[in-house]
């Protein structure tokens, strides 16, 4: 019996420090270049370089 609790205890360990590394592995934010966007009137207006 302990050494089913052993087994389990060391599963759930293993499952939350998976879920950790899952959750800091976030994508990084992608450079955009200047581009025209088109505003509600119909309107275009320049939006310059910005991260994504």
């Amino acid at each position: 019996m302990k050494r089913m609790v052993n087994l389990l205890l060391l599963l759930v360990i293993v499952i939350n420090l998976s879920a950790c590394v899952v959750r800091t592995r976030a994508p990084r934010a992608h450079w955009v270049p200047g581009h025209y966007n088109v505003g509600p009137h119909g309107g275009r207006y320049w939006v310059p370089a910005h991260r994504y």
